[in-house]
């Protein structure tokens, strides 16, 4: 592995110069956001966020939701994952839980003794054919199954039940990945399927602080890690040139590798899923339903939260610098102190997308006194509330704030701001996205999942929603 390192110092190097060669740098007019968290703000009538699956909705033992999943069945019901390791069913037209689990994956992760801080169940996504197919993945991090195991990341799919579909099949699991990650910390953990139909994941770095390798030899840089990463496979044998996973040090199975991915046929020098890289802890993530330009949240070291941005015309792969960089500047700043050992030499303090050194540099950031766990969000497509019509919501953990956008024109992205939009909502873990575009936010530490509406209540959910927008079935305001 050290002979692996030292060859791609060199080939990483390369690729920046690439990069930096074949993109006009843009210079952004401001630079990260110091917002502080004590700003309170409301939101503006009539769009109002109530709560719709409520804390007392949830088992005892199973209440800390982490993702909230429309399964677009044509029943008016939804799966909630739960941090603890549960998958619950959340029935719309009655408004209740169902009473069993769809799944019961406690074991898997660990149970109350490792599903907590920053492990546990991640996140969970369904095939885009679930309605025929029965076909969820997951993301977990692993109980100790043996030497080593403590921890993994685990990437794996299930199947719905052949005989009931409020129940999953136990027995289906197929691990498609299983990455090494023994730190508790910096796991990442989303799943979404793009556009083109294929697989996303994000991975956090080695863990720690400042990367657990640093430098120019950090995971999030290392493009022979599967860590610090967004990932691209193909679960769903849609690429007829694909290739089988190559040997990146993990247990692979079950996917192919799509032939596009920019690092593929480089042999061990690389990974052949990674499709970009430089992040520390992308925990949520998500793609325009409009475009296809992809948004994700990462969480940061001691001084910048971050929100970038891959638009869909910009080629795979795109650096987002980190370890190399945090925010709109080194990594190396008077916070965070994270070495740059090998690292471009780029002092500058204003946000380029991308660099000369071939990094780019998020469109929103927030400095962390009151931000400390940023939660990427989504672009609203719905057509609930017009107000918010092509606004990007995020939000962080810590600060319990909703922000969105009031500029967004992700062609330019030196000229995307946003401004504080709803407070009191501390703990909010993400955010979730039903079929017809309208958001959710899944407030973990709260054990409760709250909708946003236009003021009549989400009198949508539960019902059929057919193409022409008119509802079936029981229409009540949660």
């Amino acid at each position: 592995m050290p002979l692996r390192r030292l060859t791609l110092h060199a080939v990483f190097l390369l690729c920046l110069a690439g990069f930096a060669a074949t993109t006009a740098v843009v210079v952004a007019e401001t630079s990260c956001y110091s917002a502080s968290c004590a700003t309170s703000c409301d939101p503006t009538p009539p769009v109002a966020i109530s709560p719709l699956v409520e804390s007392s909705d949830f088992p005892a033992a199973t209440n800390d939701p982490v993702a909230f999943v429309d399964l677009n069945d044509g029943r008016g019901k939804y799966l909630i994952a739960t941090q603890e390791g549960a998958i619950l069913v959340w029935d719309g037209p009655s408004g209740s839980m169902l009473p069993d689990a769809f799944l019961d994956l406690r074991d898997d992760v660990g149970g109350p003794v490792l599903a907590g801080g920053e492990r546990g169940l991640l996140a969970l996504v369904v095939d885009p054919d679930y309605a025929s197919n029965g076909l969820l993945y997951v993301f977990y991090t692993s109980a100790d199954v043996g030497p080593g195991t403590t921890g993994d990341i685990v990437i794996a799919s299930y199947e719905r039940s052949a005989v009931d579909p409020d129940l999953g099949d136990p027995g289906s699991e197929t691990r498609l990945l299983v990455i090494d990650h023994p730190a508790g910390n910096h796991n990442g953990g989303w799943l979404a399927f793009g556009p083109d139909g294929f697989l996303y994941i994000s991975t956090g770095d080695g863990g720690g602080g400042c990367d657990s390798n640093q430098g120019i030899n950090g995971d999030g840089q290392r493009i022979n890690s599967l860590a610090g990463k967004m990932l691209r496979i193909d679960v769903r044998g849609i690429d007829g040139s694909a290739t089988a996973p190559d040997d990146c040090g993990v247990s692979a199975t079950g996917y192919t590798v799509p032939s596009d991915n920019p690092f593929t046929g480089m042999g061990m020098l690389s990974c052949d899923e990674v499709w970009a890289l430089g992040l520390r802890n992308p925990f949520r993530f998500s793609f325009d339903r409009d475009n296809g330009d992809l948004y994700i949240g990462d969480v940061g070291q001691n001084k910048w939260e971050e929100i970038n941005l891959k638009r869909a015309a910009t080629p795979a792969p795109v650096n987002f610098g980190w370890v190399c960089r945090e925010g709109c500047e080194t990594s190396n700043n008077d916070e965070s102190f994270c070495p740059t050992t090998g690292c471009p030499v780029d002092t500058g303090t204003s946000c380029e997308f991308p660099r000369a050194s071939g990094f780019w540099d998020p469109v929103l950031c927030h400095y962390n006194g009151g931000w400390d766990s940023i939660m990427g969000g989504y672009r609203y497509r719905g057509v609930q509330v017009p107000s918010l019509a092509g606004d990007y919501l995020y939000g962080d953990a810590a600060c319990g704030q909703i922000w969105k956008t009031d500029v967004l024109d992700p062609a330019n992205p030196a000229a995307i701001a946003a401004s504080c939009w709803a407070s009191g909502y501390h703990g909010t873990y993400g955010f979730a996205e039903d079929s017809q575009g309208e958001l959710y936010v899944v407030l973990g530490a709260q054990h409760r999942i709250d909708c946003i509406h236009n003021g009549d209540g989400c009198t949508w959910v539960g019902g059929a929603v057919f193409s022409d927008g008119f509802e079936s079935g029981d229409t009540t305001a949660w």
